[in-house]
C-alpha cells in the first residue's frame, strides 16, 4: 500500500507537469518530469482536449499503448502498459493533437525475502 501511495505522488507530479493535447504557447515545456512506477499501475492523466470517447485517444508508454480504461474531457484513466525495465516517453495523442512526452522509469518487479 505504502508503493501506491508513492506511485500515486509521483504520479499526481507529472499530471501537474504534462500538457494535454491542446499545447498552450504560454507555457515554458523545457522542463521534464520523471514518474516512477510498476507496469499494472493505474494512471489518472488529467489535461483537456481528450475526447470522451475512449476509443479516440492514445496513451503511449514508449512504443507500447495503454489500455485506457475510462475517459472525458478532462481526464484518462489508463493502465500502465508491460515494458522492459527502463524510463520511456509517455505521450498522449487524440486525433492530431499530440502532448509533449513526459518520462516514465518502470521500477523491477519486487521479490519477497524468505
Amino acid at each position: 500500500m505504502t508503493q501506491f501511495k508513492l506511485f500515486v505522488t509521483a504520479f499526481m507530479l507529472l499530471i501537474t507537469a504534462m500538457t494535454a493535447c491542446s499545447p498552450n504557447p504560454t507555457e515554458n515545456t523545457a522542463e521534464v518530469v520523471t514518474v516512477e512506477g510498476y507496469a499494472g499501475n493505474f494512471v489518472l492523466i488529467k489535461g483537456h482536449g481528450f475526447s470522451e470517447d475512449k476509443r479516440l485517444n492514445k496513451v503511449n508508454f514508449g512504443n507500447v499503448p495503454a489500455q485506457i480504461l475510462r475517459a472525458d474531457a478532462n481526464s484518462l484513466l489508463v493502465q500502465v502498459p508491460a515494458q522492459k525495465a527502463g524510463t520511456v516517453p509517455v505521450v498522449v495523442a487524440v486525433g492530431d493533437n499530440v502532448s509533449n512526452a513526459m518520462l516514465f522509469a518502470y521500477h523491477s518487479k519486487l521479490v519477497a525475502a524468505k
